[in-house]
């Protein structure tokens, strides 16, 4: 079995998993939230900020304890056996297949309209999946440094921006009052989607140096998410009515003009930039390791195993990831494929893959405070699966069916090759 060499530190890791959950959300969600609620918008993102606590505190407990490129795949595996491993690994991969040029389309799409430029709205997706599997071909200390870069450029760009409208049209307080609960519902549905990506950087984990260090780089890169949401909701509060029809669409764009006028424009071309090139190069990285180790697991060809020798990266796994995203997002960004499929299914997803986490924290932690978390765990699932309707129901129902085939498949082998039944039936020990 060959492994990843482990040369991430605390502090990068911390970046690499601010640049995988920053994202797409920035761009949008603060401002079509503020346009549906006002300035009550701050209760569904309190709502889906202390809810997510109990579901990052099962992935930093599983990274901590069973560090694997694998992630997901391999805690559900070791929790309830390999066709649940391979049916989350495969959902995995599917969920980051379609998210990942989702989110350079998004991109694309920003970049155009910034500059006037309509055939950027596929040139920069393809540039930015180029460059991130160059960056991955480098290695992870390299694709490291370039998050750190990124990330540190977004915080102050974000920050400053957010604190000159504050500065400039003063502090507006946020508003008490309760909206109708269809309302919350809906936009705290839509708000999720900012905090995922934890279950993302957990494919990283493999590479830590330090396992013990993963609970600290969760809750450090939490305090960080939300306090930049916050300073966006506030600014927003501040600079911009909730009227305004550009929110839905360019709500960092509006809130930039209002603060730094003629500089607005630029400014938020290269907030997105830095955003979107720092969550892409991020999440290539992420689903390259996920690769390396479904395959590792003979889940996925075994060439996608092989690692460089001098640095033990894998790059056959990385080229691989970043020819498919590549094909992926020219056909979303010249409409061949669904733009918004891409962004259902990898977010529903997302939450799917969550809730296998917290279960398999629940099987493995045993009895005590973890019943307790995993109850709040239950609790934020089922809600959400609830609220978010048809859509969320329809990921759950793919995992079902992905385990169901897995299963059949596992048993099928297993009749074959006797020695391999109790492989398939029974959890890893």
């Amino acid at each position: 079995m060959s492994g990843l060499q482990k040369s991430l530190g605390g502090a990068v890791g911390t970046f690499l998993a601010l640049s995988t959950i920053l994202g797409s959300g920035m761009m949008i969600l603060p401002g079509t939230s503020y346009q549906e609620l006002g300035r009550s918008a701050w209760m569904p993102w309190a709502i889906a900020a202390v809810s997510v606590i109990p579901l990052l505190y099962c992935y930093a407990w599983l990274g901590r304890r069973y560090p694997s490129a694998s992630g997901v795949a391999h805690y559900s595996e070791v929790a309830f056996g390999r066709p649940t491993g391979r049916s989350a690994g495969l959902l995995a991969t599917l969920a980051l297949v379609a998210g990942i040029p989702a989110t350079a389309i998004t991109g694309g799409r920003y970049v155009a309209e910034f500059s006037g430029v309509p055939s950027l709205a596929w040139l920069f997706p393809v540039a930015v999946l180029a460059a991130a599997t160059v960056i991955g071909c480098l290695g992870t200390n390299v694709s490291g440094k370039v998050q750190v870069a990124l990330v540190l450029a977004l915080f102050v760009l974000v920050t400053c921006t957010s604190l000159v409208a504050l500065g400039v049209h003063g502090v507006r307080a946020p508003s008490a009052d309760v909206p109708p609960l269809g309302e919350l519902g809906s936009v705290l549905t839509a708000v999720y989607v900012a905090f995922t990506g934890w279950e993302t950087v957990a494919f990283t984990f493999e590479e830590h140096k330090r396992p013990d260090a993963i609970p600290r780089i969760f809750a450090a890169s939490y305090v960080i998410v939300v306090a930049l949401y916050g300073l966006v909701l506030l600014g927003l509060f501040s600079a911009v009515d909730p009227g305004d029809k550009a929110l839905d669409q360019a709500p960092l764009l509006r809130l930039a003009e209002r603060s730094l006028g003629e500089l607005g424009r630029p400014v938020t071309l290269a907030l997105v930039v830095a955003a979107i090139t720092a969550n892409v190069c991020a999440s290539v990285l992420a689903l390259s390791r996920l690769v390396f180790g479904m395959a590792r697991s003979g889940f996925l060809p075994g060439a996608l195993s092989r690692v460089r020798e001098r640095d033990g990266n894998p790059v056959t796994s990385v080229l691989a990831v970043g020819a498919v995203l590549t094909v992926i997002a020219v056909l979303g960004a010249t409409g061949v494929m669904s733009f918004t499929l891409l962004f259902v299914l990898s977010g529903g997803i997302y939450f799917v893959l969550y809730g296998l986490g917290a279960a398999s924290y629940t099987k493995l932690a045993g009895h005590g405070t973890p019943r307790l978390v995993a109850a709040l765990c239950a609790v934020t699932v089922v809600a959400v699966t609830v609220l978010a309707g048809p859509p969320m129901w329809l990921c759950w129902a793919l995992f079902a069916l992905v385990l169901l085939v897995t299963a059949v498949l596992a048993r099928r082998t297993a009749r074959r090759d006797p020695s391999t039944r109790a492989r398939a039936d029974e959890p890893v020990r």
